[in-house]
């Protein structure tokens, strides 16, 4: 069994891939938009959300993330939750890179400094509300 994070957006979801993809210097496996669904009857798209992505995957190293906007009708609660965040182990120099890009516009809950178990650990909250917990590893 696998755990896989997945991140659901307010129709700004390509906007997070970019940003995670300079973030992390990654490349997505699949993106897939609301217009490139089949025709279903009794279905229709509203053309607002046919840019919209309905999934996507994002490699993680070795493992990946998804994420997609939220469908037409539906909607996100809170924009800025602890409830769950996405923990990143990683060498230093890409914890840095990374909390430093989602800093820009984001929000640091905990600034990047050496802890009792890790030589860079910190919080942020990206411009879409989203926490990283980072954890540099030596």
């Amino acid at each position: 069994m696998k755990i896989r994070p997945y991140l659901t957006f307010q129709g700004n979801c390509a906007e997070a891939i970019a940003l995670y993809k300079r973030a992390f210097r990654t490349d997505t496996i699949q993106v897939m938009t609301f217009g490139e669904l089949p025709p279903s009857p009794g279905h229709s798209i509203p053309p607002e959300f046919k840019d919209r992505i309905l999934q996507a995957t994002l490699r993680f190293g070795d493992d990946f993330i998804r994420l997609s906007d939220c469908g037409p009708g539906m909607d996100l609660n809170a924009p800025e939750s602890e409830r769950i965040s996405l923990a990143i182990e990683a060498d230093t120099e890409i914890v840095r890179h990374a909390f430093g890009v989602l800093a820009e516009e984001g929000r640091i809950g905990m600034p990047l400094a050496e802890t009792f178990y890790s030589p860079c650990a910190g919080v942020v909250f990206d411009r879409y509300g989203v926490m990283w917990n980072f954890v540099g590893q030596k």
